[in-house]
């Protein structure tokens, strides 16, 4: 029973993802289309939004279930659903060290979630979550004003930050269906309240009320990002964030424990970032190649 729940997170993460990683790309499809098409490129970008919005209910219904480290690392497996989108639909040129980090960061998140281990909920430590979203909000601007004139490198940490905030969606999403969360609910419940209710409650407290407002703020800094690099280079460093936090989070306020194989798969995470975002060799001139 343990084993197919976690095939059915594992199954609702990747789905989700999917669906907000070509949301994000329809995104900057639409404000570029709007320079041209203000009418269809707002369209397109209203669409996307609501993308975004759907793939939120997705990841909360999976992480109420589930683990949010569980949840958390499955976001690297959108990036196949992206890569797929950019060659058939954007039309971008993706080279073979840019697709071999995508499928390596997939690879390792499905690695992660494969290794679950069975666990208790344990109620979240609200002191740690706060202490966590307030030093790694501090630590994303002060790198933003440090790096904020150096071209290709300004445009990931904009859309890591927002990657960040958005990885802490699952983990308020979590607390919000906790008993502290349900407990704190603007709705009255009961100990025999059916599913609806309890759903209702979840989605009705002050937990809810930040991971909503979370989600809208990480959707307004990646469109920042948008205007200084490509989606190829910028979801990546979304998406490598949005693993970290819950995966860190998870341990952190909920003290989920993680097997040495998911460390290893964070690792490879890491790796497929580096190839993604290193710049290749510059093309060689050839005037300098004549004799």
């Amino acid at each position: 029973m343990y084993q197919q729940m976690t095939w059915l997170i594992i199954l609702l993460a990747f789905g989700g993802y999917s669906v907000l990683n070509i949301a994000q790309a329809g995104q900057k499809v639409g404000l570029e289309l709007m320079r041209r098409h203000r009418l269809r490129g707002g369209l397109l970008w209203l669409v996307s939004l609501l993308g975004t919005s759907v793939a939120a209910l997705i990841g909360f219904y999976a992480v109420s279930i589930g683990s949010v480290s569980l949840v958390g690392a499955m976001a690297g497996s959108g990036l196949a659903s992206l890569a797929l989108f950019s060659l058939l639909v954007l039309k971008e040129k993706i080279a073979p060290r840019e697709l071999a980090g995508m499928l390596l960061m997939a690879f390792a998140a499905v690695l992660i979630g494969l290794f679950q281990q069975p666990f208790t909920p344990q109620e979240p430590s609200l002191r740690r979550l706060f202490l966590f979203l307030g030093g790694l909000s501090t630590a994303a601007v002060a790198a933003w004003l440090a790096a904020r004139r150096r071209h290709g490198v300004v445009g990931p940490i904009i859309a890591g930050f927002a990657g960040a905030l958005g990885g802490f969606v699952p983990l308020f999403q979590k607390a919000s269906s906790s008993a502290i969360g349900l407990g704190a609910s603007f709705l009255a419940g009961s100990l025999n309240e059916g599913r609806l209710t309890q759903a209702a409650r979840a989605m009705a407290n002050p937990f809810a009320l930040a991971w909503i407002a979370l989600s809208i703020v990480s959707m307004v800094v990646i469109q920042f990002a948008y205007r200084h690099d490509r989606a190829v280079r910028l979801i990546p460093a979304f998406t490598l964030c949005s693993i970290l936090v819950p995966v860190m989070g998870g341990v952190l306020v909920f003290k989920e424990h993680l097997h040495a194989v998911q460390w290893a798969g964070i690792a490879l995470v890491l790796t497929g970032l580096l190839l993604l975002t290193i710049p290749g060799p510059a093309p060689r001139d050839p005037k300098h190649d004549s004799p």
